[in-house]
């Protein structure tokens, strides 16, 4: 036992420790093992395998919910769907399914998560990418499809389980660069999956993908449910701002807290969407400028998009670090995107398309994590799974009604004039995102 120096001086007499019984002197010190006392036993590490499982869980969905989003409308052609206004208007569906199906879950599975844990969100997100994968692979009409991309969004929701998952650990300052790596499988799955898909469209052999995609989810469930871990108590803490609040106000803690939230939640939905309802008319238009190799040209320029957004996830996530301003580099972000959707109606050369689309790749790649770091600062970390799926729920809104809305339009406007119109509603996100970073810097609860 440690005793101050000042108690060996002969002007004071030495206090002895009391005697402690067998039971006592046997038991180790607190926080140690037996043998060492906490303060000079090396912490464990117990969450060093996380970001690995994490990132093969989100590259596996993504490639899933991709492979048939670029090339849909030719895919619900293969189905049966004949004319172009029909085959766009289902192909709209199909690609909003997921996401309407997640807006409606995403906040009760981040309650759920918060309650139970985020790595069985991980885990139950990838079995159910893997079942909805079995279901599209023998869809047989377009309505069996979309009956599959539902399941998707219903038990799917890989890529936002992740994001609480990220955004519960670690430091603040460290969560931008977290979150930016976490994207970047995003990316890697979203370059991979319109690849395959243009490559493989028209043939038997896109349904064995699929099939393919669902064994590797269900190993990739098995491989988080052995070895994601969930942070300590002690690695977990709230930050000291947190602290003050107290834990008595987490439950008290809303949507409405966040400032701003209303011009928040319009700025990730206006953001989401003018590039997701690009889609749908994404492919009409290189129908229009390529009809012979219209598939080919439009999974590779879906795949330029997405090689840009994984080369540039990461630095988005230090530049957030740096300046700690996530809700301006979404409002930059957001800008970029809107000229870049744009400047695609003007074109009429598809290779000329390559440079608005790297563009709208790298400025996308900033909009989920900026969004996700601004609402972290603000949530307490007893709410934080819950708020990060409410903002899942505003951009999930906007990817759902953009493919929707404008599939549909193709019947009554041509491609170019609908481009325009989903870069306006992209600038009216970036001008709401500058209105948030202009009054309320980024602060933590």
């Amino acid at each position: 036992m440690n005793m101050p120096l000042l108690e060996y001086l002969p002007t004071r007499p030495i206090r002895r420790p009391p005697e402690r019984s067998a039971s006592t002197r046997l038991a180790p010190p607190p926080g140690g093992d037996g043998t060492s006392t906490g303060r000079h036993r090396r912490a464990p590490e117990p969450t060093r395998h996380n970001g690995p499982l994490l990132w093969v869980g989100q590259a596996v969905n993504t490639t899933g919910l991709m492979m048939l989003v670029p090339v849909m409308p030719f895919y619900v052609e293969q189905l049966g769907v004949q004319g172009t206004a029909a085959a766009s208007t289902w192909a709209g569906v199909a690609i909003a399914a997921p996401a309407l199906a997640l807006t409606a879950v995403t906040p009760l599975w981040g309650r759920v998560g918060d309650r139970i844990g985020r790595k069985w969100m991980v885990v139950r997100a990838l079995l159910g990418l893997a079942l909805a994968m079995v279901v599209m692979a023998f869809a047989s009409s377009p309505l069996l499809l979309v009956v599959g991309r539902l399941l998707q969004g219903t038990l799917g929701g890989v890529v936002e389980a992740a994001a609480a998952f990220v955004g519960a650990v670690g430091p603040r300052k460290g969560r931008g660069e977290a979150l930016g790596k976490s994207f970047s499988a995003t990316a890697t799955g979203s370059l991979l999956g319109p690849l395959v898909g243009g490559a493989l469209v028209g043939s038997s052999a896109l349904p064995q993908f699929m099939l393919v995609v669902a064994g590797c989810a269900a190993v990739a469930a098995a491989g988080c449910a052995v070895g994601l871990r969930e942070p300590t108590p002690q690695e977990d803490q709230p930050t000291p701002a947190d602290s003050h609040r107290g834990q008595a106000r987490a439950s008290r803690v809303r949507w409405r807290s966040l400032p701003s939230s209303a011009a928040v939640a319009g700025a990730a939905a206006c953001a989401y969407f003018a590039i997701y309802g690009l889609i749908p008319v994404f492919a009409a238009r290189i129908q229009e400028l390529e009809p012979a190799r219209a598939g080919e040209w439009v999974g590779a320029l879906h795949a330029t998009m997405w090689g840009a957004s994984l080369a540039a996830s990461t630095w988005w996530g230090r530049r957030n670090d740096r300046l700690d301003r996530p809700m301006a580099t979404f409002a930059l972000a957001a800008t970029g995107c809107a000229i870049a959707i744009a400047c695609q109606a003007v074109i009429t050369e598809a290779w000329l398309l390559v440079g608005p689309r790297l563009l709208l790749g790298v400025c996308f790649a900033a909009i989920a994590q900026s969004l996700f770091l601004h609402v972290g600062h603000h949530a307490h970390e007893a709410r934080r799974s819950a708020m990060v799926g409410t903002a899942n729920s505003f951009l999930l809104l906007g990817q759902s009604l953009g493919p929707l809305l404008a599939g549909p339009a193709l019947a009554l406007t041509p491609p170019s004039a609908a481009i325009v119109a989903l870069g306006l509603v992209g600038a009216v996100g970036a001008l709401l995102a500058a209105r948030v970073a202009r009054t309320r810097p980024a602060t933590s609860l």
